[in-house]
């Protein structure tokens, strides 16, 4: 299942940064409130490991929840691929 969500993750984040920009994060959709939540979770992880390199992908510090909130701001970028929305936020509920 985590191959699955990270999969997801990935795919959000190349469809926006290269419709939107590097700085798509700014305009994902997301409160900020959320964004720095996610740093914290980031911050914490590379704490915890010092030996080696940590996910640097912020949206990998994000809860599942947040990826809908994303894909249905943007879903006109997404739809080609997914398809109708209604049954998309079904799967991921």
């Amino acid at each position: 299942m985590r191959a699955a969500e990270n999969s997801l993750r990935d795919f959000i984040g190349e469809v926006l940064a290269e419709n939107l920009g590097r700085d798509w994060l700014d305009r994902s959709g997301v409160t900020p409130e959320r964004i720095e939540r996610w740093k914290g979770r980031q911050e914490e992880e590379r704490r915890k490991i010092r030996s080696r390199g940590i996910e640097e992908r912020l949206l990998y510090y994000a809860d599942f929840y947040d990826l809908p909130v994303i894909l249905k701001k943007h879903w006109p970028l997404f739809e080609p691929c997914f398809g109708k929305w209604r049954p998309m936020d079904v799967y991921l509920e």
